[in-house]
């Protein structure tokens, strides 16, 4: 696997991806009537794929402003983020739509599309965040976080969230002893 800046030609390669596996990864939660114009916001600050060695993509990240985020929580997430990381919101950034192909799993690849999204955040001295919607398959994914350095940092209420439904959690990536970096 290669890792590489988005393009827009990869869109529709990783809106196939997003539809076939939705079954088996439970990715998204809901899975958007138009998974390419989800996948590609135009909000977005930077954007990596994963690609076989055919160039097709197989996996994604996206990092965005934390300042532009509510998920309808208004701005719970934002405090607990810019809180956590001792700076004002708008020294944050998120990971997000960080998806792999179901076949291309458990081998690195969503780790090294992290690392990635971390390194690019970390170059621009922007303290990573993200949230999570601990429910169904993506209920362990916390976990796999956590064993990468992550820690919750708070949780939010959203106004869509279910009766019996867990909080949104707000998670971050405290900087590594002597990095210096956010």
């Amino acid at each position: 696997m290669r890792i590489r800046p988005r393009t827009p030609a990869d869109l529709p390669g990783l809106a196939g991806v997003l539809v076939r596996d939705h079954t088996v990864t439970g990715y998204p939660y809901d899975l958007p009537d138009s998974p390419a114009e989800w996948i590609g916001s135009p909000d977005d600050l930077a954007a990596f794929v994963a690609a076989d060695e055919e160039d097709h993509p197989a996996g994604h990240v996206s990092v965005g402003a934390a300042a532009g985020i509510d998920h309808g929580a208004g701005t719970a997430l934002q405090e607990a983020w810019s809180a956590a990381h001792g700076r004002p919101v708008a020294g944050c950034a998120v990971v997000g739509r960080l998806f792999v192909a179901a076949g291309r799993q458990r081998h690195g690849t969503g780790a090294a599309l992290l690392g990635t999204a971390v390194g690019w955040m970390r170059e621009r001295d922007l303290a990573p965040c993200l949230d999570v919607l601990p429910i169904g398959p993506a209920a362990s994914v916390v976990s796999w976080y956590e064993a990468r350095g992550w820690v919750v940092a708070g949780e939010a209420s959203p106004v869509w969230r279910r009766p019996g439904w867990p909080p949104l959690l707000a998670l971050v990536l405290p900087p590594e002893p002597g990095d210096g970096a956010p």
